[in-house]
């Protein structure tokens, strides 16, 4: 090995060994393969294996790196960057935490711009359900916001007191993912 080489960011032993470093680099690949035909689709085993091996292979080419199916610190970040750059235009999409703390209400009649997401969610769902109806856009918990949140804990089975809180937007935003976003 060349002295000015940087260090393998899986060693050979570890690779011999297997493990939870390869099975992510695995998966890694594999989300990659799923978008990029030219690349080779794996087992995530944790195993090194020749599989492995040639998907390394096949990345390091695609990707003008030196093809040494060794996963050193250029390979790795390559990697890494292409897939979080598949998972940013194809993976879901983080969780929305609007709430501020783990403890915030918005009880009836108080402001606050987080309701102006809640309202505008209102307005898609109003869409797909008859249960919503369309809010005025004022950030605002009062009259149809007030109603339509008092709708999401009846039918979360929540106790109905139309005040904003973690549970309540929590399924609120299962409610809007399942039939909004997923259509």
């Amino acid at each position: 090995m060349n002295a000015n080489a940087p260090a393998p960011i899986i060693p050979p032993a570890e690779a011999e060994r297997g493990g939870q470093p390869i099975r992510s680099l695995q998966y890694m690949l594999n989300q990659l393969a799923i978008h990029d035909g030219r690349l080779t689709r794996l087992a995530v085993d944790g195993i090194f294996g020749e599989r492995t091996l040639e998907a390394v292979m096949v990345f390091q080419r695609e990707n003008n790196l030196p093809v040494t199916g060794t996963v050193d610190l250029a390979t790795w970040n390559a990697i890494r960057d292409a897939y979080i750059h598949v998972e940013l235009m194809y993976g879901f999409p983080p969780a929305l935490n609007v709430l501020p703390n783990g403890s915030y209400t918005a009880v009836e009649g108080q402001t606050c711009e987080v309701l102006r997401i809640v309202q505008a969610m209102f307005g898609s769902l109003n869409k797909v359900m008859s249960n919503f109806s369309p809010c005025q856009m004022n950030c605002c918990n009062d009259g149809e916001t007030y109603q339509n949140i008092r709708e999401v804990q009846r039918l979360a089975r929540l106790p109905v007191t139309g005040t904003l809180d973690r549970s309540t937007w929590s399924y609120m935003v299962q409610l809007y993912q399942a039939l909004v976003t997923r259509g």
